[in-house]
């Protein structure tokens, strides 16, 4: 029996940092530049391994959990850094499905003022339900990121696994299909969106300010709504408490690059739900463990184990109680 499975995607992400990569501003828009036929020095670069299926396994592991990932990769090099990364960590490595094909990978070209664009490769690695060995799953919660559209899984783990735990940080794939999505969340335990995929999903994107945004959002009918928003921190419903929570961010700690902050706020959440802990104790692992992610390179090497949480003091984070009904 595992405390958890995340089901996700799978990534090689190469970061590249260049004084050469030009950023421009238009209309409030920035944009990172590139001139054509250049060779542009390459000041850092990066090799990691990222996707919310391994990067919530690994924040699972690291705080002491029985931990599983379902993910598809390819049998290339990237394959093997994702399966050797997680053997590393002590995820359980067994669900892989390995396909003849190209693991996805991503190039992260990363300005000198901490911007970034990805470009994204996504192979023929879409985790299918037929590739799922369902019968030997046994676990207590499931964390669901990016499935590249395929709500197929998330309606089979509904099906089959009615007493377990669900958390689902969807991605655009998923969120396009809005009516189906609204259709699946009385089935899940924990919504993890950020503010602008919160406002799509009940406003069709239309921007709200921050209070009326939450009084729509907790009518959703899921126990724990999960809203992030950059900077500005956290906001989370607590269902039967009827109590929206904020959690602030720690100011002091540096930002270096943001890949993974979603998944290791929303993995770092559930994993004190399934320890018992209160909502304020949840939040502030969450929350440290995000912006210890943040100020890394990398969606990985931030991720706290369960010895240095006391290195972030709870002082040093405002976690309060808003919007109360």
């Amino acid at each position: 029996m595992f405390d958890v499975i995340s089901f996700g995607t799978a990534t090689l992400d190469v970061f590249l940092r260049s004084t050469g990569l030009d950023v421009e501003t238009q209309n409030g828009e920035k944009d990172i530049c590139v001139r054509y036929g250049a060779k542009i020095e390459v000041n850092e670069i990066y090799f990691e391994s990222g996707g919310g299926g391994t990067n919530s396994a690994v924040t699972f592991a690291r705080q002491g959990l029985k931990a599983a990932s379902i993910v598809q990769i390819g049998d290339d090099f990237a394959g093997e850094k994702i399966t050797a990364d997680l053997k590393k960590e002590g995820v359980e490595t067994s669900f892989l499905n390995v396909q003849n094909s190209h693991t996805d990978y991503s190039t992260v070209l990363w300005a000198e003022d901490g911007g970034r664009t990805i470009l994204i490769y996504r192979g023929k690695t879409r985790l299918e339900k037929k590739d799922v060995p369902w019968e030997k799953l046994e676990t207590k919660w499931f964390y669901l990121s990016s499935l590249e559209g395929n709500l197929e899984i998330v309606e089979e783990i509904i099906s089959r696994f009615p007493q377990a735990k669900i958390a689902w940080n969807p991605g655009s794939r998923e969120l396009s299909q809005k009516e189906t999505l609204l259709s699946l969340l009385p089935n899940i335990t924990q919504l993890n969106v950020n503010k602008e995929e919160m406002e799509e999903l009940l406003n069709e994107g239309k921007p709200k300010e921050i209070k009326g945004l939450l009084e729509m959002a907790q009518k959703l009918p899921c126990q724990f709504i999960v809203v992030t928003d950059d900077r500005r921190g956290s906001y989370v419903w607590e269902r039967e408490k009827a109590t929206w929570w904020h959690a602030g961010i720690y100011e002091k700690s540096p930002r270096k690059e943001t890949t993974g902050a979603g998944d290791s706020f929303g993995s770092g959440l559930v994993t004190g739900f399934i320890k018992g802990k209160s909502t304020e104790e949840c939040l502030h692992l969450a929350s440290a463990n995000a912006t210890s992610v943040v100020s890394r390179v990398g969606a990985k090497k931030g991720i706290l184990l369960e010895s240095e949480l006391s290195r972030w003091p709870k002082g040093e984070l405002q976690i309060e109680k808003v919007f109360n009904h």
